[in-house]
């Protein structure tokens, strides 16, 4: 005998048990359910059912989902589906992280967007913050920065509301060191080393660049390759690992250089150095000659050190290995990427620094290169900051390798310049 009883797919409980019948199943369709049947569903204990702790989680968000449901809204809500859509396939393709780099540079243009919003605006304020993936107080602080604009600071806020940043004092010391003749050839982070060294300022790198960039003396940092040489590996003293290498150079009249310099790894320190119109290996080892007898005391045995080279014949030769066979010092010499698995690029460092900062910005003769050479070579020892020890010079390190492990701790608090921004008169600078 055909049994006269309906089984109804669980999703049709579901949504009388969450009072969602009416917008979702169709009129016709919820007559047709027996009065008995759907008010049992209706009330029907949860509590009997795994998952039951979570009904309250659910709750919470059904008025929404009622109106959101509603068939008065069937255009809206298409045009959201739709948004939606749009929204997912932005975020997708441009990428988390990206967005939300897109919403800061443009910050000023949704603050302005969302605050030029009138009452009747049919969406939250709060609802497009979260479109947007704007935390709340990032958008006040956002907000704050527009309310206190200030056309005298680099940054664009008021000196008094945002005591913290640079001060103009600070700024005309920036300018001033930027602009002395003395390090035209020096990059910012030299630069800027230097005037911490000096005590002139007490600002971070990172903050110097932002400035400096705002100022015009840098540009945007061009993204970094992919593919990248090995890079070499930090000694632990001066005199246990020197890297050569020779240089091609060209000068104005036609005339190739090659330039010959030994540099300690741990210093960065270029410690022997020659030019020649010629490559060869004797004047290769005329360098390494040099070197030896600068660093080392010809008295005290057991001495040695490890020479990086690359694989050029110039040095690789035959006149390299009876001097080093001959040395005082113990001289194990290795071919970079062979021997050992780091590149020699710590001996390209000064050559670059040389063509990009020292040469390419005038005019190199023939006559006037030694001298040229002579004095970046004594610049970048003495005088220049190096990248690597931020504050110090090679020769310092060198001479004193304790340098190498001090911190720079900059005044934090930095008084004089919270003073002086609190005290900032907008009027009196116009």
């Amino acid at each position: 005998m055909k049994s006269n009883y309906n089984t109804y797919h669980t999703g049709v409980k579901t949504c009388f048990a969450l009072g969602l019948q009416e917008q979702l199943l169709p009129q016709i369709f919820i007559q047709s359910i027996p009065n008995s049947t759907s008010h049992y569903w209706k009330n029907e204990n949860p509590d009997k059912y795994l998952g039951s702790d979570f009904v309250s989680q659910i709750e919470d968000g059904l008025d929404d989902t009622k109106l959101f449901l509603d068939k008065r809204l069937v255009l809206g809500r298409k045009a959201f589906g739709q948004l939606g859509r749009l929204y997912i396939t932005i975020i997708t393709l441009i990428g988390k992280e990206n967005f939300k780099k897109l919403i800061k540079a443009n910050r000023n243009v949704f603050v302005d967007l969302l605050e030029g919003l009138g009452d009747d605006f049919p969406i939250a304020k709060k609802d497009l913050l979260l479109f947007l993936q704007i935390t709340k107080p990032q958008y006040a602080f956002w907000l704050g920065d527009r309310k206190f604009s200030c056309s005298k600071s680099l940054i664009g806020q008021c000196f008094k509301r945002r005591p913290k940043q640079i001060s103009n004092k600070e700024i005309i010391v920036l300018k001033n060191y930027m602009n002395n003749s003395k390090y035209k050839r020096w990059c910012i982070r030299s630069i800027w080393g230097k005037a911490i060294r000096e005590g002139a300022v007490s600002m971070a790198e990172s903050t110097w660049y932002k400035y400096a960039k705002k100022l015009g003396y840098s540009q945007a940092r061009k993204p970094e390759k992919k593919t990248r040489k090995k890079g070499s590996f930090n000694a632990s003293r001066p005199n246990e690992t020197w890297h050569m290498d020779i240089s091609q150079y060209k000068t104005l009249d036609n005339v190739i250089f090659y330039i010959y310099i030994v540099v300690d790894n741990f210093s960065r320190k270029i410690i022997a150095w020659d030019i020649s119109t010629k490559k060869c290996s004797k004047i290769r080892t005329e360098t390494v000659r040099q070197a030896i007898k600068n660093e080392f005391d010809v008295t005290i045995d057991n001495q040695s050190l490890d020479l990086i080279v690359d694989g050029g014949s110039e040095n690789n030769n035959r006149t390299i290995s009876e001097f080093i066979r001959n040395c005082h010092v113990n001289i194990n010499k290795k071919i970079a990427l062979k021997d050992v698995t780091f590149s020699n690029s710590i001996v390209e460092g000064p050559y670059k620094i040389m063509k990009t900062y020292y040469f390419r910005c005038k005019e190199i003769l023939s006559t006037t290169i030694h001298e040229e050479l002579k004095f970046f070579i004594d610049d970048y020892n003495n005088n220049r900051p190096c990248d690597k020890h931020k504050i110090y010079t090679p020769n310092e390190v060198h001479q004193n390798p304790e340098l190498a492990n001090i911190k720079i701790v900059l005044d934090k608090s930095n008084q004089q310049r919270l003073e002086e921004n609190r005290n900032y008169c907008c009027k009196l600078s116009a």
